[in-house]
């Protein structure tokens, strides 16, 4: 397994402790049962953590994870974020980055994570049911996502949703994350509905009540017993061949399992923004046809030039007292040759009309030793760009 294979499985690993401890049902999703039921391994998109658990349970899953306040983990879901991009939980790895710039600022903490979708009860009443339905629809147009279409009847659910954003988005999204939670809480007709971002899909109830344990990587989770027809309903009849889908990286994820994203976000809020926004406009200008990939390389570039350059900060820190040592000792020699990285990094953080600056006593260190060698020009140019 690769870094991220281990992080999802660690993640989910934990789901299944927190609740086996709290007696709470949930199942792989039926692509990481797909994976365990042929051959056991865990898929390479990142992306495939995920499991189904009831609405019932939903909540209590919430508070469950409250009380264990584990470091370097965040669970987010409409009742704590107000930009969260609709009604499931992600349980997620703060020390590591996952950051989506079809997502935008969707989610506080954007590492790498597993999502929970709700086995969501259905609504007896029509008019209840459409009320939710619009209200759930109104609430993820807000959101930053750039995945799914709206046609005009959808896109009049902003209205309700938007008249209501008055009272405070916050406030807005634990109530309707209350409000479907106890809408949905139970299948009163036999019928589960599992909502994805392009399909609606219907599960017998009874399939979840014979269950059985199996292995993925060596551990064990639950899924359903007919695990045929489990699968039938999720992927269509020629499900076995979606276990070979290659996972092709895209090149609007930025994926790290040695940056933190509460770094990442705290260092560079401001960029993350503007990258949000022009990814947002190139989006419209594809949306209506003219197609330009400049907006969105330069958006990736700025992405991966981020974590390159807080990657390498973090390795400076870690041999700071080294550096000085060699610029104490006079060892200008070797203190250049360990600050090469530094200088090739600042070259491209100038090309982008910014300066390298991970750490002050670093980037103070790196200012001397190119006055050392002579560069005053260099030094100038550097200063007058902060």
């Amino acid at each position: 397994m690769n870094r991220e294979q281990q992080v999802i499985l660690t993640l989910l690993r934990e789901i299944d402790e927190i609740c086996g401890q709290n007696g709470i049902e949930c199942y792989l999703t039926p692509r990481l049962a797909l994976h365990a039921v042929r051959g056991g391994h865990m898929p390479d998109n990142p992306f495939a953590g995920g499991v189904l658990m009831k609405v019932s349970d939903i909540e209590k899953f919430r508070l469950a994870v409250q009380k264990r306040s584990c470091s370097g983990r965040a669970l987010e879901s409409m009742y704590d974020n107000k930009r969260f991009p609709g009604f499931f939980l992600r349980y997620e790895d703060t020390n590591t980055l996952c950051f989506r710039m079809n997502e935008g600022r969707n989610y506080q903490y954007p590492g790498l994570g597993v999502d929970i979708y709700p086995l969501r009860g259905k609504i007896k009443s029509r008019l209840k049911h459409l009320w939710n339905r619009n209200l759930e629809t109104g609430w993820k147009q807000f959101s930053d996502g750039r995945s799914e279409e709206y046609n005009w009847k959808e896109r009049l659910c902003k209205i309700p949703v938007g008249l209501m954003f008055l009272g405070g988005r916050g406030r807005l999204g634990k109530y309707l994350y209350k409000k479907f939670c106890i809408n949905q809480n139970e299948s009163e007709d036999g019928e589960y509905v599992v909502r994805l971002k392009n399909a609606t899909l219907y599960y017998p109830a009874q399939l979840f009540q014979k269950t059985k344990r199996v292995l993925l990587e060596g551990t064990e989770f639950t899924i359903p017993e007919d695990v045929d027809q489990y699968l039938r309903i999720w992927f269509g009849k020629n499900y076995e061949n979606k276990i070979n889908d290659v996972y092709v990286p895209s090149l609007t994820v930025m994926i790290s399992t040695q940056t933190g994203c509460e770094d990442f976000i705290s260092r560079h809020r401001d960029q993350i923004r503007e990258l949000v926004k022009e990814r947002d406009v190139q989006y419209r200008k594809d949306k209506k046809g003219r197609k330009s990939r400049e907006s969105l390389d330069w958006s990736w570039e700025y992405v991966k030039l981020k974590g390159e350059g807080i990657n390498l900060g973090q390795d400076y820190k870690e041999h700071k007292k080294y550096l000085m040592n060699l610029y104490e000792n006079r060892d200008y020699l070797r203190l250049w040759d360990a600050l090469k990285p530094y200088h090739n990094m600042m070259n491209k953080y100038r090309k982008k009309g910014e300066v390298y600056i991970p750490d002050q006593e670093i980037f103070n260190l790196y200012m001397k030793t190119l006055a050392v060698r002579g560069e005053d020009k260099r030094v100038k140019q550097i200063k007058s760009a902060i």
